[in-house]
């Protein structure tokens, strides 16, 4: 029976796939959060499991997770099933912190929206041609004003 070929990815390649710079793929590699392969001539061989797993990364380092929470994550996932507990308990405490995160941001954009709507109104009320110069700029109309 022949063996399937496993698809390898040089680093150009993995960057390329996953938006993350060379740079920061050596990074997380010498963090220890990836462990390519290497070929004889030293060469690093990424397989489709490193790119999902990249992928994964930038997903929770979008969120603000640390790169400590993710390396204390990866040591886990290496024993298996024995720390899941231990791995869930990571991802929960994750999620309440991006909840909060998201809390603030949707107050701030409550804010934002009140400071727009007072500034459109102030334009509005003071010059017609500076308002229809405000409208344009920021390419509202009246239509989705309302």
């Amino acid at each position: 029976m022949e063996k399937e070929k496993t698809i390898k990815y040089k680093i150009k390649a993995v960057a390329e796939k996953t938006g993350l710079s060379e740079h920061t793929l050596r990074y997380y590699e010498k963090e220890g959060l990836v462990v390519p392969e290497r070929t004889a001539s030293n060469i690093r061989q990424y397989s489709e499991d490193d790119v999902n797993w990249l992928l994964f990364i930038e997903h929770m380092r979008s969120t603000d997770m640390s790169i400590e929470d993710l390396k204390h994550f990866v040591k886990l996932r290496r024993y298996g099933t024995e720390y899941e507990e231990e791995i869930l308990d990571i991802l929960l405490r994750h999620r309440q912190s991006v909840e909060k995160k998201l809390k603030q941001f949707e107050e701030n954009l409550r804010l934002l929206n009140y400071k727009i709507d007072m500034y459109t109104g102030q334009l509005k009320d003071r010059d017609q041609t500076l308002y229809e110069y405000f409208l344009e700029k920021h390419h509202l109309t009246e239509e989705k004003k309302k």
